[in-house]
């Protein structure tokens, strides 16, 4: 009789057929042999758009109620017919300074947007990698941000899993502000996304950075 599981790893080309491995008690190794996210960044799938820092306090379509056209410091779209989901894995916030309104930041978004031209740069995940992304997005240090023009209003989704007091932040320590998203919110075509926060504050200076995965519709 044939085994029907090998021991041992197997390094294999694209199209080969495998089979599964077992450690050399017999056991099935079923754990995660890289890292979580290498296979779609090796595949070129994965983005990322940063905003280093904002210069001069939010700008309004970056909060909650925002209405429609609402200019934006950071925002990022599909645009319709993009042929790709953006499904995202990564939201990070670092605020730098100024004093924030208490209560939590949140995931919003937009439906049945139009296309945009988004100005931000989108990066792909594998470093120097020519694949381009569908997405369009905004990273706008300026308070005045960027007008969307065409775009809806901004509808309140989710919290993300942080929130500031009413506090000035002058704290000398690192502060982790990363919500693991893991798939659990994905941008359709013609939709968007973007944080908010619940009020503008006083002179909230901070930098964003959001990281998605792109795959057919």
């Amino acid at each position: 009789m044939f085994p029907t599981v090998r021991v041992g790893p197997q390094i294999l080309a694209d199209g080969d057929l495998t089979q599964e491995r077992a450690s050399r008690d017999g056991s099935l190794v079923s754990i995660n042999a890289h890292g979580y996210y290498q296979e779609p960044v090796y595949r070129g799938n994965v983005f990322t758009m940063v905003l280093a820092a904002t210069a001069t306090g939010n700008a309004a379509g970056n909060l909650v109620g925002a209405g429609a056209a609402a200019a934006v410091q950071f925002a990022l779209f599909n645009p319709p017919a993009s042929g790709r989901l953006l499904v995202l894995l990564r939201f990070r916030l670092g605020v730098v300074s100024g004093t924030p309104v208490g209560g939590p930041v949140f995931h919003g978004y937009y439906v049945g947007s139009t296309s945009v031209a988004g100005t931000g740069t989108i990066l792909n995940n594998v470093i120097g990698s020519g694949a381009a992304s569908v997405a369009k997005g905004f990273a706008t240090a300026a308070q005045a941000g960027t007008a969307l023009t065409g775009g809806p209003a901004v509808q309140t989704h989710m919290l993300t899993n942080f929130s500031t007091t009413a506090t000035a932040q002058a704290s000398p320590y690192l502060v982790s502000c990363e919500d693991l998203l893991d798939g659990a919110l994905i941008v359709p075509q013609g939709g968007g996304w973007a944080p908010l926060w619940a009020a503008a504050g006083t002179s909230v200076l901070c930098g964003y950075s959001i990281t998605w995965e792109e795959i057919p519709v």
